[in-house]
């Protein structure tokens, strides 16, 4: 049997349907409903950490990436049977990717992290650049641009404003002897490359910013004001910040601004995990995980003199990891999805939903129980059908499952 035909068996054989319930009048005007099947991808992928969606073939369709950090391939998941394509083989503890259609033919650039590693002296942070050679169900070509130890997230952001994005690397720490779990070294810097303007060219390092404390989590490309460029928002020791360029060409200049300084305890229960922005009916609110590695659920609501005001949710999380957010009611208010990660425990997705229009009550709900022990999320519409989806990556569970949003019943 094929590869591809023991994928889709499993798929179908795998499918439950779970329900998260909202209730309460302010919502719906009475109890309502969101319905969503499970379907298992990949039931076995070593030390599954991070994934990505991406239109890896130009069909139209959202496909799935999964990276593990014990495995020795990276491979994609062809939407919709899941065919595992492998990308790149012989590598190790790769960690993270981040998907952008550099090119602008539909098959996107695929940027990657490997040779990962917590500690500054262990750790190679080997970054590389994918790119497909005609078929994308082959090989890719793997091209390493940069080494930067413990290297640990990539992102692509239009910082300058001209169409075309840069490619965003946060290292997890900075140089020097700086160990788990307090981390209390030199700074951590976060970094950008600009693509090369011809095949074979240089892509140049540029430092965005080199005082970060301790440990820098995650970098989220956003778009926080009004224009062309898109900013970037870190979670880590020094809590939530917004990084903004000015500027053109190998001259940008950054503001860095804390907006909260998340958990306020000793590192390394320190600051924030990872963040993203809520749309609640076109109010702007923050979504967090708190502290790094965190237990606390956490939402951010802007005061009338712009202070960010902090209310947690949650505090039951065993080891809080990725956020994703999504509209999957459809009205017009963005649900949390929380990838809980339960070292070599199984945990439960779970998920907040906001009861009214300015996010001061949410119900909380699990879904899937046992059956996913997160590390990694991403929120698109896999199926087409209009309505936000999730997929979640596990550490000890080793699966890749698509949460399909069969919307309110």
């Amino acid at each position: 049997m094929t590869r591809a035909g023991l994928t889709l068996i499993t798929t179908v054989f795998f499918e439950t349907i779970v329900f998260a319930t909202i209730s309460g009048a302010l919502v719906y005007g009475g109890d309502a409903t969101v319905q969503f099947r499970v379907h298992t991808i990949e039931e076995k992928i070593p030390g599954g950490y991070s994934v990505v969606v991406a239109d890896i073939n130009h069909d139209g369709k959202p496909d799935v990436i999964g990276v593990g950090l014990r495995g020795d391939e990276v491979a994609w998941y062809e939407n919709p049977s899941w065919q595992r394509h492998v990308l790149v083989k012989g590598v190790s503890a790769a960690l993270w990717a981040a998907a952008y259609d550099l090119h602008g033919e539909g098959v996107p650039t695929i940027a990657l992290i490997t040779e990962f590693g917590m500690v500054y002296a262990r750790s190679k942070g080997l970054i590389w650049i994918l790119e497909h050679q005609g078929d994308p169900t082959e090989l890719w070509k793997a091209s390493q641009i940069d080494s930067t130890p413990t290297a640990h997230r990539l992102a692509w952001a239009d910082i300058d404003g001209d169409g075309k994005a840069e490619l965003i690397n946060a290292p997890l720490v900075g140089e020097g002897d700086a160990t788990p779990p307090k981390y209390e070294g030199k700074a951590t810097p976060l970094y950008y490359y600009r693509p090369p303007t011809s095949d074979g060219g240089e892509w140049k390092r540029f430092t965005i910013d080199d005082q970060l404390s301790g440990v820098t989590h995650h970098v989220r490309a956003v778009k926080w004001v009004n224009g062309k460029r898109d900013q970037l928002l870190t979670a880590g020791f020094d809590g939530i910040m917004l990084h903004s360029a000015s500027g053109s060409g190998d001259n940008l200049k950054w503001e860095h601004t804390v907006l909260s300084k998340g958990n306020e305890e000793p590192a390394p229960r320190a600051g924030a995990n990872d963040v993203r922005i809520l749309n609640m009916k076109g109010k702007r609110m923050l979504a967090s995980i708190e502290p790094w590695h965190g237990n606390e659920v956490v939402v951010y609501s802007q005061g009338k003199n712009g202070e960010w005001q902090r209310k947690v949710l949650f505090d039951g999380l065993i080891e809080g990891h990725e956020i994703c957010v999504g509209d999957f009611a459809g009205d017009g208010r963005d649900a949390i999805v929380i990838a809980d990660r339960a070292g070599n425990k199984t945990t439960n997705p779970h998920l907040f939903f906001p009861m009214d229009d300015n996010g001061t009550e949410w119900k909380h709900e699990i879904i899937d129980p046992n059956g996913m022990s997160g590390s990694g999320c991403a929120v698109a519409d896999i199926n087409g059908d209009g309505r936000p989806d999730f997929v979640m990556i596990g550490s000890s569970t080793a699966n890749i499952k698509w949460y399909e949003n069969l919307g309110r019943q």
